[in-house]
């Protein structure tokens, strides 16, 4: 919302619904406050039943797995390979998604007594399936091969299995190619023919449905000697989802949801490192935690040294090893957070000293940039400079990067549309991975560049306010209620509500906000804005618990401030 705006105290409220009806009667139904009403209203919930199923979902309203296609045939070959005593291995993507995709299987197959084999590439051997790692999985006899978050797009590297005798199982999240490959199962929600309800799983919510369905399907048939509690797998689930940002909505919010609720109560092994590291507090899981301290630590061992090493945290057993392992895990994202700041000092000198203002996009290439950086970088630059950004960097003969966009581009769609410049690509709308050899470099960027047709628009730095509100309604009910309306992310932000403090005193960061009873609050700058000098002012926040000697208070955290004039 811009400062000084005219009418900004109507403009603010104009984005709510009408307060004076329904969300006040809808509130007194559920028996929550006024303003939490409200607050439903503004995410599209206007009825009691609504309501009360997204307030308190519940395990058993996850979609059926079986609604996944091509499930039966993946369930059925499964099951045809822990009866024969097959080799089975597990292929995984390097990042949180695919770690952890990993990490969900193997569990289930150890509580039931398999041991799979597993192999996830470093970034050097590329995403996805790969040709050299298809002829070691021949060479150890490997019959039976799980891909998990990605394989929808190798058709080459699935035949070539196929002529080796592989069976392969596909359980991915990525758009699937029209030629599509032809495995023995192609499991993925985004399929042209799926019927499953919720279209946007990250891989390892696709996984857990798969686990869902082979559980049902083993106990069904008298093959499960004991019961396995899949709910404790759901801290993984947790990690992934938030790592590749789907919208915490239908089936993605009852797996966090319950995900959260679980690592809070039940802490695994892996959580209890990071209480011994003192790098959380017991107890402490929210978005933010999750966002910038947890998933860049799993993160970092596929971009930097060996995602294998974030896959050994993640289903460690043992409280020392655990320790041991967090402590490299932590160090790595270190050196990842150096080497992504050294490269984009570089690139902002060359942007400033080249003639970039007039182009549409960005395609930058070092051969000494790390590979495993180069999405990272991408996605700044692109939010930077308002551009899609491609990096790249050489590997072996040819350069390989990374590729973000915004709204008003489909990044996949405008480089499949280059595939003749390009050795190899993948992706989806706002990301993208491409290979070309080194004399297609300058071809390609013309010709991206020709492509964009209009700028991307970033996220708007403005913010919507879900509910005007007074101080007298910030009371620990009101919080308990927002609990309920959480986790928060993509497709169920924090709410932003609008206030009107009659004073506010600023010291660096922190502000200490009078409201009209002369009761004091406090808040923290969460940007750069600076206090009007001319009142009446608004203050748009989101609000969270602190503690201070043990005792909670709700804290502001202050994204804007406007002038109220008009």
């Amino acid at each position: 919302m811009d400062k000084g705006t005219e009418g900004a105290e109507n403009k603010a409220q104009s984005v709510e619904p009408e307060i004076h009806g329904n969300p006040r009667l809808l509130a007194k139904e559920l028996g929550i406050p006024d303003l939490a009403g409200r607050l439903l209203y503004s995410r599209g919930i206007f009825d009691p039943d609504n309501a009360d199923k997204f307030l308190y979902p519940k395990l058993k309203d996850l979609s059926d797995p079986f609604l996944l296609p091509d499930i039966d045939e993946g369930v059925g070959r499964t099951v045809e390979a822990i009866q024969k005593n097959e080799n089975i291995c597990l292929y995984g993507d390097y990042d949180a998604d695919g770690v952890t995709s990993v990490a969900i299987l193997s569990n289930f197959f150890h509580h039931i007594g398999i041991n799979p084999g597993i192999y996830i590439p470093g970034r050097y051997d590329g995403y996805g399936l790969n040709i050299n790692a298809v002829k070691k999985l021949k060479e150890q006899g490997v019959s039976l091969l799980i891909c998990l978050d990605c394989g929808s797009s190798n058709r080459e590297e699935i035949e070539q299995a196929k002529s080796y005798g592989i069976d392969i199982i596909v359980i991915d999240h990525h758009e699937p190619p029209k030629a599509r490959p032809a495995p023995v199962a192609l499991i993925n929600p985004k399929r042209a023919d799926s019927r499953f309800p919720t279209r946007e799983l990250a891989a390892c919510g696709v996984t857990f449905f798969y686990v869902l369905a082979l559980r049902r399907r083993l106990a069904h048939m008298g093959l499960l000697t004991h019961p396995v509690n899949l709910k404790k797998e759901l801290d993984l689930v947790v990690i992934g989802s938030m790592g590749d940002m789907v919208p915490l909505v239908n089936d993605n919010r009852i797996l966090v949801k319950f995900g959260m609720a679980t690592m809070r109560k039940s802490p695994r092994t892996w959580l209890k490192a990071f209480h011994s590291e003192r790098i959380l507090y017991n107890g402490v899981i929210d978005e933010y935690t999750l966002n910038f301290v947890v998933i860049p630590r799993i993160n970092a061992a596929g971009r930097i040294t060996d995602a294998r090493r974030a896959l050994d945290f993640l289903v460690s057993q043992d409280d020392t090893d655990a320790c041991a392992l967090l402590v490299e895990l932590n160090e790595t994202n270190r050196k990842r957070q150096k080497i992504e700041e050294n490269i984009l000092r570089e690139i902002s000198g060359s942007l400033a000293n080249g003639d970039f203002d007039a182009r549409k996009s960005i395609v930058l290439y070092n051969q000494s940039w790390h590979l495993g950086v180069v999405g990272i970088v991408a996605q700044k630059v692109m939010e930077k400079y308002g551009k899609p950004a491609i990096i790249l960097t050489r590997v072996g003969d040819y350069l390989k990067g990374s590729g973000r966009g915004g709204n008003g581009i489909d990044l996949h769609g405008t480089v499949a549309s280059l595939s003749p410049f390009l050795l190899k690509y993948g992706g989806h709308r706002f990301a993208c991975g491409i290979a070309l050899a080194e004399e297609n470099l300058k071809l390609f960027i013309d010709a991206f560049e020709e492509r964009i047709e209009a700028p991307i628009t970033l996220p708007d730095k403005k913010y919507i306010v879900d509910a005007c509100a007074g101080f007298e309604e910030l009371t620990m009910e009101f919080m308990e209620f927002m609990e309920q309306l959480s986790p928060f992310g993509m497709g169920n932000p924090r709410p932003n509500l609008m206030l009107f403090p009659s004073a506010l005193k600023q010291n660096n960061r922190m502000v200490r906000i009078s409201d009209n009873n002369n009761k004091i609050w406090f808040g923290s700058m969460q940007g750069q804005c600076e206090i009007p000098r001319n009142g009446p002012l608004g203050i748009i926040v989101t609000l969270t618990f602190k503690e201070l000697r043990g005792e909670q208070f709700i804290h502001l955290n202050i994204k804007d401030i406007v002038s109220i004039t008009g």
